[in-house]
């Protein structure tokens, strides 16, 4: 209760560090309009983009946009590659990681050409983040290594640990993957650097994200009194910078802590603390596994209509974030990348090694076999594109003929289970009464799976063959309860009303009533209108 306690009232102390937020955004936009040099106003749009990014990430993205701007008319490379850099950390948090991942290789291009160490340590350390956000994590720990040398040679020069910044950043994020991993003694010792150096240059940035990760491994291992401590000077560091990014990022991490602790009252509240936060940061994916969370715990606590609606709020920002063809889109990039590199490292030796004809010779046949591979690669790609199409719409008749094979093993099975069920009625009248209570068991246990199992079984079945249907149903008709959207589904496969009575152990009487209420709700008030060819149109 004490902790609870503590953690309350630093949640009304938020409201003083905001408005000292406020008086300097303030004091920066005042600075900015005042500035005569454009030098000076690049620095000053990263500083606001910087403090916005803790409370507004969308007018962050917006600073940093018109940072860049201002730098490619400057033509400074350091500026641009900057102005890179702190777009593609705006977009990381916003969870578009192909657009992020566009402006970190730009960034590290640049600093790579203009032996920019900083910019070059910085832009591998967030590629390696975005590889570890989409769980190619062996990529990640390239990157971060890439990082971590530059670093080492920093050191070996004689140059002082500031020269390079957020390195402690780079030890937690080394960590972080170990976590995932599940070395956690690996990922202790990273953590534990990146904390002593956090704490020397009185870094409360990392010392917030760091003491996070540290009170969650310790959740892990079931030191839940550690894992508090650590969880908790999180949350201070963080509010002592107005981090609300951070702060939603600790409310969720001590709502995990509190369920693992069995104590799911203090995790709902923590959890709605987190979402609430998130949603305010227009933060996608605090949101989304805060959403999952209050989903999941209010389903445990039988909070029915709560956890209904957090799931379909989860449901809403996974659509937003991350899918298959981002997928394809980075890891496209990323081969173009590495493909750049490597050409641009081949050539140089080219230069030094061969005469001007050779390479004139070469270019000329490179050309030739390029253009002739492009062709043969096109003619391969149409085919294969072809064969792809037919194959998809084969998989789809036979996914259909399977469904209808599944709806016709389910009414014979549904017509099995009643008729057992009817003929244990007729023993259980001839039955002494001692021998009566058994058989009515028997006969309540097969009326009850009848419905909820043979739902179950014919849903999972329906949606893996007609998937685009469940979205577009709940999509414009959001209204719908889920026994209307059962009915659309059997509807859908153009059953009658006596296949859909013996499945679900319904009457005629009420689906007729059921199929009339459900027409109102699609909107359909024309009686001319069949409902089975509306549903086949969603």
């Amino acid at each position: 209760m004490k902790k609870l306690l503590i953690l309350f009232i630093a949640f009304f102390c938020l409201q003083a560090l905001f408005a000292q937020d406020q008086v300097k955004i303030d004091s920066l936009r005042i600075r900015l309009q005042n500035a005569r040099e454009d030098t000076a106003k690049v620095r000053l749009l990263f500083e606001l983009s910087d403090v916005y990014g803790k409370t507004d990430i969308i007018k962050a993205l917006q600073f940093s946009k018109d940072a860049l701007q201002l730098s490619n008319q400057l033509n400074s490379d350091l500026y641009i590659a900057r102005s890179y850099i702190k777009l593609g950390s705006n977009l990381i948090v916003m969870g578009n990681y192909d657009e992020a991942l566009k402006n970190f290789l730009s960034s590290l291009k640049i600093a790579q050409d203009n032996k920019l160490q900083h910019e070059e340590f910085i832009s591998l350390s967030n590629l390696g983040v975005i590889q570890d956000r989409i769980d190619k994590f062996d990529n990640a720990l390239k990157y971060y290594f890439e990082a971590l040398n530059i670093y080492n040679k920093n050191l070996e020069k004689g140059k002082p640990i500031n020269e390079i910044r957020n390195i402690q950043g780079l030890y937690n994020n080394i960590g972080n993957i170990y976590a995932t991993k599940k070395d956690l003694g690996t990922a202790e010792e990273y953590y534990l650097k990146g904390l002593a150096i956090s704490e020397q240059k009185n870094d409360n940035s990392n010392i917030g994200i760091i003491c996070n990760n540290l009170g969650k491994l310790e959740d892990e291992k079931k030191n839940f009194d550690k894992a508090y401590s650590y969880l908790l000077r999180s949350l201070e560091a963080r509010q002592k910078i107005n981090d609300k990014s951070g702060i939603a990022k600790s409310y969720y991490s001590l709502a995990n802590h509190y369920s693992e602790k069995q104590e799911p009252i203090a995790a709902l509240e923590f959890a709605k603390k987190s979402f609430a936060l998130s949603t305010e940061l227009k933060e996608p994916l605090t949101r989304k596994i805060s959403s999952m969370f209050l989903y999941q715990i209010n389903k445990k606590l039988g909070n029915w209509q709560e956890a209904l609606k957090y799931h379909e709020i989860f449901q809403q920002v996974s659509d937003t974030l991350i899918n298959d063809n981002k997928i394809q889109e980075l890891t496209r990039l990323q081969m173009q990348y590495e493909y750049e590199k490597t050409e641009k490292d081949n050539l140089a030796r080219q230069q030094k090694a061969r005469l001007t004809y050779l390479i004139l010779l070469a270019t000329i046949t490179a050309v030739s076999v390029i253009l002739a591979l492009l062709f043969f690669l096109s003619r391969s790609r149409a085919k294969r594109i072809s064969l792809e199409k037919e194959k998809l719409e084969k998989d789809m008749i036979i996914k259909n003929k399977e469904l209808t094979t599944n709806v016709i093993y389910l009414l014979q099975k549904n017509e099995l289970i009643n008729s057992i069920t009817s003929r244990l009625l007729k023993l259980k009248e001839n039955l002494k009464e001692e021998n009566k209570q058994p058989v009515q068991k028997i006969i309540v246990d097969l009326q009850s799976i009848t419905e909820n199992e043979v739902w179950e079984e014919f849903e999972y079945r329906f949606q893996n063959v007609h998937e685009e249907f469940y979205q577009n149903l709940k999509k414009k008709f959001p209204d719908l309860t889920p026994s209307e959207i059962k009915l659309a589904a059997f509807l859908r496969l153009n059953m009658n009303t006596k296949e859909i009575a013996s499945i679900t152990n319904q009457s005629v009487n009420s689906l007729e009533t059921a199929r009339y209420r459900l027409r109102k709700k699609l909107g359909i008030t024309n009686q001319e209108v069949n409902l089975v060819n509306f549903l086949l149109d969603i």
